[in-house]
């Protein structure tokens, strides 16, 4: 059975010390087993729930630089690093972990296997299972970002004094796996599970065909026992192949003019909010990004006027007027000659 084969890896008597199986959702389980595109990415049935479309732009832009095809050239010296900021940023305000907090005890049974890789990647394969579809989603395409921004030496250094794969755990870790309280879990310690995620995520974010048919033994024991606990077991049956719905032309071009300009717009506005550089370098990095990306520009500065509101004029003060300024220069007595007739 499932749990049977996570508590046999774990190398625990029992799972209730680390996992409650009431906080279990089967249907998670299948989802995240089977409903996968050809990357074995999960499919999210609730399209809601994805990632936005400016963020994972900015993902692709440095998990494939410098070929990432929407962004022609460099608007400005450190545009990679805003990118890098942008999507820390965005992850960091999660209120929740990716692994989530019911969950937490189990990945950290996991830190114990690390030196024993077999056992370590089978144990996070069981366990990353259990991760709701759009976490586990998020997950596997944060870790591969992650992973090929470390080998990718094209990149130029996202940071003066950390090495990229340093960087790359120490920006992510704490929104991979971190507990309500903060004092249960070392940094160094989350940092060690993160960094094992991201060189072995092939393996542990991929199903393996003997993992499935434990799924199918659980989810068959499920449907005899008919167990059910407050909801969560619920209606765990193996999902229809997915499918794809047409759209039309029009609708494909928005979609795809609006995924690749929404992370540019962002950066845009960073510019143009940004109180930490001068006037002059803000004019001058504006100028490069209109020239770069004309459309973006237009949008966000319509008019000059617009534009100028970023420049407000300073009040310049006349000099004062001094009185002696006023007053005629004076002009000497000039005697003439009166002639008497």
């Amino acid at each position: 059975m499932y749990f049977y084969r996570l508590q046999k890896v774990l190398g625990l008597d029992s799972l209730d010390e680390v996992l409650d199986t009431k906080l279990v959702n089967a249907k998670h389980i299948v989802q995240n087993a089977y409903n996968v595109n050809k990357q074995g990415i999960v499919t999210l049935e609730d399209k809601s729930k994805e990632l936005p479309h400016w963020i994972l732009s900015a993902m692709k832009c440095l998990a494939n630089w410098p070929s990432y095809s929407d962004l022609k050239q460099l608007t400005y010296s450190g545009f990679e690093r805003d990118v890098f900021k942008t999507i820390v940023d965005y992850f960091g305000q999660m209120k929740e972990p990716l692994l989530t907090y019911n969950f937490f005890d189990v990945f950290v049974s996991v830190l114990g296997l690390l030196q024993k890789h077999n056992k370590a990647v089978e144990a996070l394969q069981i366990s990353c299972l259990l991760l709701p579809p759009e976490n586990r989603k998020r997950l596997q395409l944060l870790v591969r970002m992650m992973a090929r921004i470390s080998l990718n030496k094209d990149l130029p250094p996202l940071s003066e004094s950390v090495r990229t794969r340093t960087l790359m755990v120490q920006a992510f870790s704490n929104c991979i796996l971190c507990s309500k309280d903060e004092m249960d879990l070392d940094e160094l310690l989350a940092a060690k599970l993160v960094s094992f995620l991201m060189d072995n995520h092939q393996e542990i974010l991929y199903v393996p065909s003997t993992l499935k048919s434990f799924i199918e033994e659980h989810i068959v024991h499920l449907q005899k026992e008919q167990v059910k606990y407050a909801g969560t077991y619920t209606d765990a049956t193996f999902p229809s192949p997915p499918f794809c719905y047409q759209i039309s032309t029009d609708e494909f071009e928005y979609q795809r003019t609006t995924g690749s300009q929404e992370p540019l717009a962002a950066l845009l506005e960073k510019i143009a909010m940004n109180k930490e550089i001068s006037l002059k370098d803000k004019k001058k990095q504006l100028k490069q990004f209109q020239k770069s990306y004309p459309e973006v520009y237009r949008v966000r500065f319509p008019t000059p006027e617009t534009e100028a509101v970023l420049f407000p004029e300073k009040n310049k003060q006349k000099p004062p007027i001094l009185m002696w300024a006023l007053k005629k220069p004076f002009q000497p007595f000039n005697r003439t000659r009166s002639f008497r007739m």
